[in-house]
This record gives structure tokens, C-alpha cells and sequence, in this order.
């Protein structure tokens, strides 16, 4: 037999079963996601919801570092509310123009977004990373859409990103496909938790039916002696 032919079957066999091994992750990181689904959809505590979302985003994409910015529509900002990883008990709460970087174009345009290169994309901006002493590499970011409502598109609730996978490599369609199901699970809990009414607090009775303490009673005079 031809030796040509033979590498190139050796060669074959070897892409196939690369193949076959990230088809098993990949099933394997569906089955996590359906796990953690049924976690996001049951939870009532808005922070608790959106630590769990972003813990699992970078778990599950094999990331080092994660960040999680929510809309403040009222100032066209984007804040960072949650961070895994390197900066995160500095970044949280820093804002940005809801135009900015990346996080701000997935923002505006609706879109997932993966750049492995971000030195070479317009796109990305630099200035967290210079003010916050970090080095973004690659990243994946979605958006969190909450679902149609009345026929009309549903509201961008900000976006989540996975910074800098742990093994240096590239991030993948597959990588953002999962990031996107994890955002639209997330999407539709958080917006499920601001459709719900806010429960009273139990009122205090009036004190017109308050139950009035008895009276005390008076200790009796001493009788005054006859003279």
C-alpha cells in the first residue's frame, strides 16, 4: 500500500478522533448547562441569580476571568456588577458608555461577539485594562435579551463576557453558542424576578384595634381616724 496514502488515513484518523473529543466535551458542557439551567430558573435572589450565571459562564467555558455589566438606561452606562477572576474586587461598580469596547458594541448591536486578537480589533477598548492594570487577550461577550414582549423586541439587559481561556488557546463557536444559552436562561429568570410584584410588607395594626393595656388600679386610701 501506498505510504502517502497511508499518512493521510493515519492523518485522517487523527482529526477524527480530535474531532469525536470535542463533540464529547461539547455534550458534556450541554449537560452542565441543562444542570445549571434548572439552578437559574428556580432562583428568587436577584445577586445570587446573576454570581451563579457568571460563575458558570467561566466554568464552563474554561476561562480565567468573567465580567457581567447591566444597562443603566437613564445614563447610557453599562456597569460592572459582577467579576471572576484577576480584578475582582476592584472592577465592580466601574462604568462605562453603553458604546464602549466590546461589552458596548454587543450592547448596541445586539449581537454575540468573539475577537481572539483584541489588540488588533477597532473594537476593543483599552482603557479598563489601563486603568485597572489587566490583560484582556481574547474574549467572548453576548447580550442579555429579555424576551419579546407585546410584539415588540425585548430590552438588552447589559452582557456578560468570558476573558482569557485558562489553556491560552482561542475561543470557539462552541463557546459562544453555550454562553448564549446560558444568557438567554439568565435573560429570562432575571426578567421573570422584575415582572413579579413586589410583595407588601405586613402592615402594623391600627391603634384603634390595638388591644389597650387594663388600667392600673389605684391603691386605696387609708381611712382617715374619727375624732
Amino acid at each position: 500500500m501506498d505510504t502517502q496514502f497511508l499518512r493521510a488515513i493515519q492523518q485522517e484518523n487523527t482529526q477524527l478522533k480530535e474531532e469525536v473529543g470535542r463533540l464529547r466535551d461539547y455534550v458534556s458542557s450541554l449537560q452542565e448547562l441543562t444542570r445549571v439551567a434548572q439552578k437559574l430558573l428556580s432562583e428568587k435572589d436577584l445577586m445570587t441569580l446573576l454570581d451563579r450565571t457568571l460563575y458558570y459562564a467561566v466554568t464552563v467555558l474554561d476561562a480565567r476571568d468573567g465580567t457581567l455589566l447591566l444597562a443603566d438606561e437613564e445614563k447610557n452606562e453599562l456597569v460592572f456588577v459582577l467579576v471572576q477572576g484577576q480584578v475582582r474586587e476592584a472592577l465592580p461598580g466601574h462604568r462605562i458608555p453603553s458604546g464602549d469596547g466590546v461589552a458596548g458594541w454587543v450592547y448596541s448591536h445586539r449581537e454575540p461577539l468573539i475577537v481572539n486578537n483584541v489588540r488588533a480589533d477597532s473594537r476593543f477598548s483599552p482603557s479598563v485594562d489601563q486603568t485597572f492594570k489587566f490583560q484582556t487577550r481574547a474574549l467572548v461577550c453576548v447580550p442579555l435579551l429579555a424576551p419579546p414582549r407585546g410584539g415588540k423586541p425585548g430590552r438588552v439587559l447589559g452582557v456578560i463576557e468570558v476573558v482569557n481561556k485558562a489553556s491560552g488557546g482561542d475561543f470557539t463557536d462552541a463557546d459562544q453558542d453555550l454562553l448564549s444559552i446560558l444568557a438567554l436562561v439568565s435573560s429570562i429568570a432575571l426578567d421573570n424576578l422584575a415582572q413579579e410584584p413586589e410583595k407588601p410588607r405586613p402592615s402594623k395594626k391600627p391603634a384603634a384595634i390595638r388591644k389597650k393595656a387594663a388600667p392600673k388600679k389605684q391603691a386605696a386610701k387609708p381611712a382617715r381616724a374619727k375624732k
